[in-house]
């Protein structure tokens, strides 16, 4: 294999695993996916762990599906169904938040339909900020490229606030709750628990929201600078 080599010590621990799944007396029962997804799992696990930063964020370029699908000789679509299948049965711990901030400097802005669309390697991934977005009660449009993430400039601030620590949190609250104020609308209207949802209704300028809230958030922020030269170029 070109990307991932095994050790001698993985060898034995592979070997451990897999007659675990063969004796006592269970010898065969184990069916062809299942050993497939076994020796997948070997291999993603140890692409993950030697392309993975100290702080847990993957790197997506070399572990990508062109260059897994090369390895293994099976196609790009068998080795996303194989990713999603192997985080269900042998998950990997991971934040997907930190993936997310990593991936925002090259999202785009829309400014015609008001929609971030950004590219999300991972399914694992794209499955978890789809189901963030979803309990908001939103929705991630689908695209003929899976890869291709598009959502509401609003939602994608909601989810760009969850990747802060709680006392951003706060002050975002707080600056958003005085903007409502200046601007005359009923900041009782607001709802803290979908935010997103209240910047639709409450018909806000975004661009003003994404200026006065860079005024309280660190400049250190990846997420935040990177929607806010978005909005603002």
């Amino acid at each position: 294999m070109k990307f991932v080599n095994f050790t001698e010590e993985d060898k034995i621990k592979m070997f451990d695993e897999i007659a675990s799944h063969f004796y006592n007396a269970n010898f065969g029962q184990m069916s062809k996916t299942d050993i497939e997804l076994l020796m997948f799992h070997f291999y993603i696990e140890k692409m993950v762990s030697e392309n993975s930063s100290e702080d847990g964020i993957i790197d997506y370029n070399k572990c990508s599906d062109y260059k897994i699908s090369h390895d293994l000789g099976i196609t790009q679509q068998r080795v996303r169904n194989l990713k999603i299948k192997n985080q269900l049965v042998y998950p990997i711990e991971y934040d997907w938040k930190l993936a997310l901030a990593k991936l925002t400097e090259n999202a785009r802005y829309d400014k015609v339909s008001k929609k971030i669309i950004m590219n999300i390697p991972d399914p694992n991934l794209y499955l978890e900020i789809q189901n963030f977005i979803e309990e908001k009660g939103a929705y991630v449009e689908k695209q003929l490229n899976s890869k291709i993430l598009q959502i509401r400039v609003e939602y994608y601030i909601e989810l760009a606030l969850a990747l802060e620590n709680v006392d951003n949190q706060k002050k975002f609250i707080k600056k958003l709750k005085q903007f409502f104020k200046d601007k005359g609308k009923n900041d009782n209207e607001f709802d803290e628990n979908n935010i997103g949802k209240s910047l639709i209704e409450m018909a806000v300028n975004i661009t003003e929201i994404v200026a006065n809230i860079s005024n309280v958030i660190p400049n250190q922020s990846v997420v935040w600078t990177s929607l806010f030269k978005l909005i603002t170029k």
